[in-house]
C-alpha cells in the first residue's frame, strides 16, 4: 500500500496526488492564486440562506424604499457600485460577509470582492460559485452560462431558479450569479428575488453591472 507523504512534504513540480489521497498535507492546485482567498467562497455563497430567510420572511423593506438611493458604495478594496434608483443599502445579517448588500422591494443584491490579484477568469471564478451555490440550497436549476464583457471587465453569469428553506418553511426563488474579474479582483454578484419578482429589477442590475468599476 502506498504511504502519504509525510507532513513537510513539498511535491516536485508538475505532481499530482494519486486518486484517493485528498490533501491531508495541505498540497493545493496550481490553478488557485496565491492573492485570491478562496475560504471566501462558501461564506460568499452562504448569502443564498441570507436571502432565503428574508424572502420567505416577506423582506420586510417596503417602508425603506423611500428612503435615498445607496450610491455609489464599496464592494470591496478598490471596487465600487452604483446603486440604481429605489436601492438602499442595508447591513449584511452575515457578520463574516465583507461586501455590500442592497434591497429594493422583493429583490436583493450582495456584491463580494472575494479576493484580489485572481489569475483565472471569470467561467472558472462561476463554476468554482455555482458548486457552492449547489450546497447551499435544497434544489437549483440553471440557464446556459454566458460569458461576456463589461466595460471591458471579463464577466460570465447564469440564471438559476433554487428551491431554499428557512426556519422550518420552503420556497422558490429566481436569481442571477454573476463572476467579474475586476483590474485582477474577483467580484462576486448574487441577485434574487421570489418566484415572479425578478423580471422588474433586471435593468436596474444591468446598471449596477455596467457601474462597477475600481476607484481612482
Amino acid at each position: 500500500m502506498s504511504q502519504l507523504p509525510p507532513p513537510a512534504w513539498t511535491p516536485p513540480p508538475g505532481w499530482a496526488p494519486p486518486p484517493g489521497w485528498g490533501t491531508p498535507w495541505g498540497w493545493l492546485p496550481p490553478r488557485r492564486s496565491p492573492g485570491f482567498n478562496w475560504s471566501r467562497l462558501p461564506a460568499t455563497l452562504l448569502v443564498a440562506l441570507i436571502i432565503a430567510a428574508v424572502v420567505l420572511g416577506g423582506l420586510g423593506v417596503d417602508s425603506a424604499i423611500a428612503a435615498p438611493s445607496a450610491g455609489t458604495v464599496v464592494v470591496g478594496g478598490p471596487v465600487t457600485l452604483t446603486a440604481a434608483s429605489g436601492w438602499v443599502e442595508v447591513a449584511a445579517d452575515d457578520a463574516s460577509f465583507t461586501g455590500v448588500e442592497l434591497r429594493k422591494a422583493n429583490a436583493i443584491l450582495t456584491a463580494e470582492v472575494a479576493g484580489s490579484d485572481y489569475a483565472g477568469d471569470s467561467t472558472s471564478l462561476l463554476q468554482t460559485q455555482k458548486e457552492s451555490l449547489d450546497g447551499e440550497v435544497a434544489q437549483a436549476s440553471y440557464g446556459d452560462f454566458q460569458t461576456t464583457s463589461i466595460n471591458g471587465h471579463d464577466t460570465s453569469f447564469v440564471v438559476f431558479e433554487a428551491t431554499v428553506t428557512s426556519g422550518g418553511q420552503s420556497g422558490v426563488i429566481d436569481g442571477e450569479l454573476v463572476c467579474m474579474i475586476v483590474d485582477g479582483n474577483a467580484v462576486v454578484v448574487l441577485v434574487a428575488a421570489g418566484q415572479g419578482h425578478l423580471d422588474p429589477v433586471i435593468d436596474d442590475v444591468t446598471a449596477m453591472l455596467d457601474s462597477v468599476s475600481v476607484g481612482r
